[in-house]
């Protein structure tokens, strides 16, 4: 295939139901992909048989995606092209993980695991390794080491290395941490291994740094901006490689780290960079575009349908694949054995020229635009950008040079004045953001309407949210940035920079924390940062991977028949149940609906798991217990149940220590429960002292992480309870539960658990309960916190150094 030809497309795999972060072509047939939809999906070949069965529908789109602050205010992206062609790749959920999942990696097939290892990271700070079709309920191997979001991965054989916003790289080994690559003062966006001993790293300062083990010895300003992303020139050790950036640049650089090229690439940042076969390269970013480069000549630029393009990669066969902010893969191919039938390509084009791009974005005067006739000369180069005034109209139009004509991309207008209302609290505004001020919490809201003055908009939000006034510039000028081009008020304060991009991946802002640099954002000196006691939400941990339980609870049925065990085996009426089930449990109805509590799918599903559980044995029981934790979320039939649900816990033995993954998922099953009213009902009652206690027997000696993450965030809960209705009733199971939990964060062994213990045991403290200020005293509380922090990093946990703090403050009180 002549490498001039141009890429068109090939297939849309529709899937993840948010921004797909990264992509690997692993060969021609297996594609990995991860999102902030929290999976890491793998995508292979659909058997003939199945290709009447698939689903082709689009991701929905959530509530909560629209009203999130994006780089283009007012826009949200668009569903893909009603008429796609049918995908030939199907996906299955390889794992799940609490949040973002950023970036992926994969290690080729050896002898110990023949099918190779798909490593993952993102907003959890975890790295996870297993295998493609691992379905165990923990990782086979998982890495502990970063304290912040992990954002890049890359491998060598089997050394792998991570890049943090923590700042640092680490490089591991026999899934050890062998070495941490320090001396960066940003977030490490862009890692890449040359050799096991071999490393660079590209930092959010701009820099390129080389390594040599742990050694830091060169060190170059590559980019003007936040350097996004590195790649291999070609497959060899020779440490040659290319760099993107949020300054629109890509770079080629030799091994000894001497700049060879330098292209102006792209109007916007560039996510993802990668190498064809041929030595062409591929960038994408937010101009929403896909380019092709025969080095510093574009030989092609493909608009997609979305606001950001996050990621690209190329498949041993020429192919491409890109992952975008709509949730959408799409696969682009220059053969035209493998592009789709016309009537897709003509569908993609016109979604493409449909596409309404917010004009707070082009900075347009509409007057001064020429007509249709500018359309009649040919561009000046291939991917240059026309404004079109098209009575009254403006459109934007991008010159193919392989098709010499120009495709209409756009059609720009104003998100204000089109009318689209964002409904908040009862309103509509014009802009509903996200706002971030402390981690692990839901962020709170900032409405705002195009007439209002962005400083009196942010003094009411910060009045409302009980938030410091020493945040009212940053978060003002934060609202005049990201509705750039509007008419807001008059003042003349001054605005962020032009690139302000809070944190890149994520479109919320957070005040006082740190920007796309990873540097203080303005004020220089942050303020205290307001109290986090007492906590008041409950959590959950109920994300499933339903095909991967589903098809585990089939595996063993198939065994059992095999084996002539027919009395276990599931009878038809069974795996209907099954079905039905999963399907309530994939849209899932609010626990306080009538369908959540009778409907014969819940009401069959729990009964059918209450008999795999107690009839089927060991970890053959395990796929329904993560079935019925995740039910516990959705419905409190769990806690109905005609036989106490503890009990039946109690009695295959899922609070023996012996048996971590049972004990695992049991907690999730009561800690979910408390989303409704049946649950906090059951778990608050008479049970709350069995409970409280079968949680700390449980985790007594343990190291599980799984297990100390699922404990404390069940006694969390419980402290959310008592602190938000303290009485005699709830005075003696909190003092009960204050006793726990002075354990947990005296044995505290992995920080997330600790964080979790610490916050129960300040929320218990915050209530003022007389009874529990005794029993603090009592048990010398404020040593066991000051000795728990002397054991952890307290400049990488400044979290948990906060809440000891807090704690501090409040035994303090209670002692004047």
């Amino acid at each position: 295939m002549a490498k001039d030809q141009p890429f068109k497309l090939s297939q849309t795999l529709v899937g993840h139901n948010e921004d797909v972060k990264d992509v690997l072509f692993v060969d021609p047939s297996t594609i990995i992909s991860c999102s902030r939809d929290a999976t890491v999906r793998i995508w292979r070949p659909t058997a003939p048989e199945e290709d009447s069965a698939m689903d082709t529908d689009p991701p929905q789109t959530s509530a909560a995606a629209e009203s999130e602050s994006t780089s283009d205010p007012a826009a949200t992206d668009p569903a893909p092209p009603a008429a796609t062609s049918v995908s030939t790749f199907t996906d299955t959920i390889n794992s799940n993980a609490q949040g973002f999942v950023n970036c992926i990696a994969y290690i080729k097939p050896d002898a110990e695991h023949p099918d190779g290892l798909i490593i993952s990271a993102g907003q959890e700070s975890l790295i996870d390794v297993r295998p493609p079709g691992y379905l165990g309920p923990d990782a086979a191997y998982l890495l502990i080491g970063h304290s912040g979001n992990v954002c890049s991965l890359d491998v060598h054989g089997t050394t792998v290395i991570s890049g943090s916003w923590d700042k640092t790289a680490i490089v591991w080994k026999n899934w050890e941490k062998k070495y941490v690559l320090e001396g960066h003062t940003a977030a490490v966006w862009a890692v890449m291994a040359v050799s096991d001993t071999e490393f660079i790293t590209g930092c959010a300062d701009g820099k390129i740094r080389w390594y040599r083990e742990n050694k830091l010895y060169r060190s170059v300003q590559a980019h003007t901006q936040p350097v996004r992303g590195i790649h291999k020139l070609n497959d060899g050790d020779d440490g040659a490689f290319i760099s993107c950036g949020n300054d629109g640049v890509i770079k080629s650089w030799t091994s000894e780290g001497r700049e060879i090229e330098t292209v102006y690439a792209h109007n916007a940042y560039i996510y993802s960079i990668t190498v064809l076969p041929n030595g062409e390269w591929a960038s994408c970013g937010e101009d929403r575009t896909l380019k092709v480069w025969r080095k510093s000549q574009c030989l092609q630029s493909i608009s997609h349908p979305c606001i950001s393009v996050w990621c690209v990669s190329a498949s041993p066969n020429g192919d491409l694949i890109t992952g975008a902010s709509d949730g959408v893969l799409r696969i682009w191919s220059r053969d035209p054995n493998r592009q789709a039938n016309e009537e897709t390509l003509k569908a993609y084009s016109e979604a493409i020229a449909n596409l309404t791009i917010a004009e707070e974005t082009t900075d347009i005067d509409k007057s001064s635009l020429p007509g249709m006739a500018a359309l009649g000369r040919p561009g000046k180069f291939n991917g240059e950008k026309i404004h079109i005034n098209n009575e009254g109209n403006v459109e934007a139009y991008q010159w193919s040079s392989t098709e010499m004509t120009w495709e209409q991309v756009g059609v720009i207008a104003s998100a204000v004045s089109s009318g689209r209302k964002v409904e908040y609290d009862g309103q509509f505004y014009d802009y509903v953001f996200d706002v971030d001020f402390e981690e692990g919490k839901p962020p709170k809201k900032l409405p705002f309407n195009a007439s209002q003055n962005p400083w009196d908009a942010a003094r009411l939000f910060l009045e409302r949210n009980e938030l410091p006034m020493t945040y009212l510039d940053t978060t003002a000028n934060f609202i005049v940035q990201n509705t750039k081009g509007t008419q807001i008020g008059t003042s003349q304060q001054p605005q962020l920079p032009a690139s302000a991009d809070p944190f890149g991946i994520e479109n919320r802002y957070r005040p006082g924390d740190e920007n796309a640099w990873g540097q203080p954002s303005t004020p220089a000196a942050p303020p205290a940062p307001p109290k986090v006691l007492p906590w008041k939400t409950y959590l959950d941990i109920s994300n499933v991977n339903l095909d991967a339980a589903s098809k585990k609870i089939l595996e063993h049925n198939a065994y059992f028949l095999a084996n002539g065990q027919k009395e276990k085996s599931l009878n038809d009426e069974d795996l209907q149940a099954l079905k039905a089930l999963t399907g309530f449990l994939a849209k899932p109805s609010a626990p306080t609906s009538a369908s959540a509590k009778k409907s014969a799918a819940v009401q069959e599903g729990l009964a059918l798991l209450i008999k795999i559980i107690t009839e089927w044995e060991g970890v053959r029981n395990l796929a329904a217990l993560d079935l019925l934790r995740t039910l516990s979320r959705h419905s409190p039939a769990v806690v109905l149940y005609d036989v106490d649900i503890v009990e039946i816990l109690d009695t295959i033995g899922c609070f023996q220590p012996k048996n971590t993954s049972h004990a695992v998922f049991a907690l999730r099953v009561l800690l979910n429960s408390f989303h409704h009213a049946e649950g906090l009902e059951y778990l608050t009652g008479d049970k709350a002292f069995d409970i409280i206690q079968k949680v700390g027997s449980v985790v007594e000696g343990s190291a599980n992480r799984l297990l100390l993450i699922s404990a404390d965030t069940l006694l969390l809960n419980y402290a959310v309870n008592f602190s938000r209705s303290p009485s005699k009733d709830t005075e003696e199971k909190a003092i009960s539960l204050f006793q726990v939990l002075l354990k947990r964060v005296e044995a505290h062994s992995d920080t997330e658990a600790f964080y979790r213990a610490i916050m129960a045991l300040g929320t218990l403290l915050a209530t003022g309960n007389k009874a529990i200020y005794a029993a603090q005293g009592k048990f010398n509380t404020k040593k066991v916190v000051e000795e728990a922090i002397k054991g952890i990093d307290q400049e990488k946990e400044k979290r948990i150094v906060d809440v000891a703090a807090e704690i501090e403050t409040l035994i303090a009180g209670a002692s004047r």
